[in-house]
């Protein structure tokens, strides 16, 4: 009888925060390596939201490599011909903070592939829950990021020719013929399985390291 491992939402949510709090002790090696595995599952899951967020921004990568780079002290790079030049230590750094960006959008990439918008929400929804005992509206901040996402996923438009044909047909803001989309969210508790307390249990293990190391 074959078993099929199965992942739940606030597990997949939870191992992503914990990367992002884990993210400053990861390393070129490690960070080059993790990259390729995460790029390599995108396009196993024929899914290049990966790619092509790596290429909107890529005018940000671009500068804040020039920044690092020529900003950072260090030794210089011998460059003919040039009044400044960066330095290794500042390249060093620009490929590192870019691979450590570019990991966690590999990672919110194979999130949002394996699950559904519905799970994605109430995913996020039972994770903060504790938190409306200090204030925060749950309900209304899962409303807003499922509105969020419906949105966006309703209203791509391919290039600025295609938005302005989709703004110029809008009606106005006043128009009888405005309609408003009615939508019900149900909230379903994801079940936990053995593996899912494994993984929940390792990264408590690793963020307890994390803490003991910064202050032991």
């Amino acid at each position: 009888m074959k078993v099929k491992l199965k992942i739940n939402i606030i597990t997949q949510l939870l191992m992503f925060f914990t990367l992002a709090i884990m993210l400053n002790n990861i390393y070129l090696p490690e960070l080059i390596y993790m990259v390729v595995m995460l790029a390599l599952a995108t396009i196993t899951m024929k899914n290049y939201q990966f790619f092509q967020s790596l290429k909107r921004l890529k005018w940000f990568f671009l500068v804040m490599m020039i920044i690092f780079a020529f900003n950072t002290p260090g030794e210089h790079v011998v460059v003919p011909a040039m009044p400044i030049s960066p330095t290794y230590e500042g390249l060093l750094a620009a490929c590192t903070q870019a691979l450590r960006i570019a990991l966690m959008l590999a990672a919110l990439s194979l999130i949002l592939t394996a699950n559904s918008r519905q799970h994605l929400i109430s995913g996020f929804y039972f994770l903060f829950s504790p938190l409306r005992y200090v204030g925060l509206d749950v309900e209304r901040f899962a409303a807003r990021l499922w509105l969020t996402l419906h949105y966006v996923e309703s209203q791509q438009v391919v290039n600025k020719q295609d938005f302005m044909s989709q703004l110029k047909k809008m009606p106005p803001a006043y128009s009888k013929d405005s309609t408003y989309e009615e939508m019900e969210i149900h909230f379903a508790l994801p079940k936990f399985t053995p593996l899912d307390y494994a993984i929940i249990a390792l990264l408590a293990a690793l963020i307890l390291d994390l803490v003991m190391r910064a202050y032991l």
